[in-house]
């Protein structure tokens, strides 16, 4: 696939909004459609955004002959279903994360993707990330020496009726979490042992999750993610020759820091950020596509899957709480 890839996007809410000027920026993708459950929604976005065509049905996107690749920004239940039926169509899919409910579903995606010839990638739009980068590749010259430790955390209370309330893809861990864990299983690989305590409300909605992760004997990640309270977005990054600090909120930060001894002041390390922190990411989609790759060699579906194990071990681990009586399902 040559020159610039043609988009649809599904879905009108706050992540469409957030990332579509981004979709503009990016210099290999052209934005040629939104599709909406509802036709004045989607021509409302259409109008506001400079996206040339709009649709009221998802599958009228899906047939579309000029859509290259279908970007989901729709609420996490409904991602594998919409997933597996632009796979079925044809398409390229980016997900936006997390890719699915569970670590099953996300195989059975993958597995559908190979079987169609098709791209599949989560959005974990932090992946590429300038400053994420930079501490990869610090790590990668031994500049803190071996990473022991990843300290991260993220969540804020969501507004009455938002997503995150769902019973069907809801809860801290999915939306918020994702994070914590991706940048965990980034830094150390996936864990050895996990452990976790929370709250889970009566119809199963997790919300809130302090995290241990194990990597064999002498490496761990404390992560903590929560629907309950504003929890401070840093990370920090423990080596034994120095440490990383990244600016909160750490998944979407341009600024990092660096210390290693024997200074006791750290390097600040300012990077620049475009637009909304997105257009890289989806720049490397359209790189990956031009380069008639199935996979994007710094997000594979393997590396997603793991996180997704991951959370479906915390949730197995998570103390139940009912707390209906004082969160209802919104």
């Amino acid at each position: 696939m040559s020159g610039r890839t043609r988009w649809g996007m599904v879905g009108t809410g706050g992540i469409s909004r957030a990332t579509v000027g981004d979709l503009h920026l990016a210099e290999n993708v052209h934005l040629v459609a939104v599709a909406s459950r509802h036709e004045e929604t989607a021509a409302a976005f259409a109008a506001a955004h400079e996206v040339p065509r709009w649709y009221g049905d998802v599958d009228a996107l899906l047939a579309a002959d000029d859509v290259d690749v279908v970007y989901l920004c729709t609420p996490i239940g409904t991602h594998a279903d919409l997933a597996r039926r632009a796979l079925l169509a044809g398409k390229h899919v980016l997900v936006e994360k997390a890719l699915a409910s569970t670590a099953d579903e996300a195989r059975s995606l993958a597995a559908l993707a190979a079987e169609q010839g098709r791209f599949l990638m989560e959005a974990m739009w932090m992946r590429f990330n300038p400053a994420v980068r930079r501490v990869l590749q610090e790590v990668a010259d031994g500049r803190i020496g071996e990473v022991r430790s990843v300290r991260a955390s993220f969540g804020f209370p969501p507004p009455p009726g938002a997503a995150h309330w769902r019973p069907d893809g809801g809860g801290a861990l999915l939306d918020m979490g994702v994070y914590p864990l991706t940048l965990a299983h980034l830094l150390l690989g996936a864990p050895t042992a996990v452990d976790a305590t929370g709250e889970v409300r009566a119809d199963g909605v997790d919300l809130t999750a302090s995290v241990f992760l194990r990597h064999g004997d002498a490496r761990f990640a404390s992560l903590l993610t929560s629907l309950r309270s504003f929890v401070g977005a840093g990370a920090d990054i423990g080596g034994t020759d120095g440490a990383i600090t990244l600016d909160a909120p750490f998944f979407a930060t341009g600024s990092l820091e660096v210390l290693t001894p024997p200074s006791r002041r750290p390097d600040r390390i300012t990077l620049p950020l475009e637009g909304n922190g997105y257009v890289p990411m989806f720049r490397a989609v359209g790189e990956a596509l031009a380069a008639g790759l199935l996979e994007h060699p710094d997000r594979p579906l393997r590396d997603t899957i793991a996180v997704l194990d991951t959370i479906d071990l915390v949730r197995a681990r998570l103390v139940a709480h009912p707390a209906a009586d004082r969160v209802s399902p919104r």
